[in-house]
């Protein structure tokens, strides 16, 4: 007796397999019903077929716009990721940083303490994940907690001359030397920078930029999926292991400006959250790079401007960001702003 699970994803490429005779198109008579009239019948089967033709163009159309025009592809993605288990996460990280491994060589000697700091911030989310997970209105509160568990994060100087830092799903988090050499950043600031990247990898952002490339394509695909062995995937699952066929394109992927507003959100919560880190940090390690780029442009450095590319690439509207982050601070009563006083910036 069939699995009712893979006897649904047979019905399913019935359906979407045009050249079926269970095919949606066979079954209202478009493609295999040739069974054509002369005369009255022949015209009025032509006029039918043309109605339903042009209702299908509207109702592709109106659903385009839809899509397109509107938030609902990113509410889509967010639901199809609440599906998706960690250790699909985990297993896109490590697949992506196989793939730039050789690119960028780990730094053994860190002598700017980015790994404890990383372990610091990591710990305090995990025994604070009510807290922090309240407080984030892009994710689910409750999926949030047990997310935290889960990840299996791991912080590392890497060797380039590119001024930049990157995420990858499930936790790795790499920062270039050339970055922290060049802006000697305080303890405070480099605990901004790590929490802004951990933002990312919360928020899932990687996967969603992957999904939303080819979202409907992307969801058909995980229904019907089978990759010939004796587990059944979950909807979820199938999502995951698709979308390990891009794990070769997140190192170089380019976040929007909103993931770039959300990531910076998670960073002031969690540097808020530590009780040791002053959030304004953040705000001050983006005034650092935003001064470097200042800089670098003034006095014509073309070869750092070419280095400087890969943060600009990766992290847009670094002004706007700033801007925004100031405001939240300005929003603050004295009382609030003095519970932050004595903390590392």
């Amino acid at each position: 007796m069939m699995h009712p699970e893979r006897k649904s994803k047979k019905v399913l490429k019935e359906i979407f397999n045009p050249f079926s005779n269970k095919g949606f198109f066979n079954h209202h008579g478009y493609t295999t019903h040739r069974n054509y009239h002369s005369g009255r019948n022949a015209n009025s089967q032509y006029s039918n077929f043309n109605k339903q033709a042009l209702l299908a163009i509207a109702l592709f159309l109106t659903g385009a716009s839809i899509w397109f025009l509107t938030p609902a592809s990113t509410y889509v993605a967010r639901f199809v990721l609440l599906c998706i288990p960690i250790h699909d996460d985990i297993a896109l990280g490590r697949e992506s940083w196989g793939e730039m491994r050789y690119k960028y060589p780990i730094v053994i000697r860190d002598r700017w303490g980015v790994k404890s700091i990383g372990n610091e911030l990591a710990n305090i989310i995990t025994v604070h994940s009510e807290s922090f997970c309240s407080k984030m209105i892009t994710l689910d509160v409750s999926q949030c907690r047990k997310q935290m568990t889960q990840y299996k994060w791991s912080f590392e100087v890497v060797s380039s001359p590119e001024i930049n830092a990157f995420a990858l799903p499930g936790g790795i988090i790499r920062v270039t030397d050339s970055l922290l050499d060049r802006l000697q950043l305080s303890k405070g600031e480099i605990a901004g920078l790590l929490g802004h990247e951990m933002g990312h990898v919360l928020l899932r952002h990687n996967q969603a930029r992957l999904l939303k490339r080819n979202l409907l394509e992307m969801i058909l695909k995980a229904l019907v999926y089978e990759d010939g062995d004796d587990h059944q995937e979950s909807f979820g699952e199938a999502v995951g292991e698709i979308l390990l066929t891009g794990a070769k394109f997140l190192g170089e992927m380019r976040f929007s400006r909103q993931d770039e507003y959300e990531a910076d959100e998670a960073a002031y919560e969690i540097l808020v959250g530590s009780e040791m880190y002053d959030p304004r940090a953040v705000q001050s390690l983006l005034e650092k790079l935003w001064s470097l780029t200042d800089d670098t442009t003034r006095q014509g450095e073309k070869g750092m401007l070419g280095f400087l590319q890969g943060w600009d690439k990766t992290h847009p509207g670094t002004r706007e960001r700033i801007e925004a982050l100031s405001r939240r601070w300005n929003s603050l009563t004295s009382f609030e702003k003095n519970k932050f006083r004595g903390r590392l910036k």
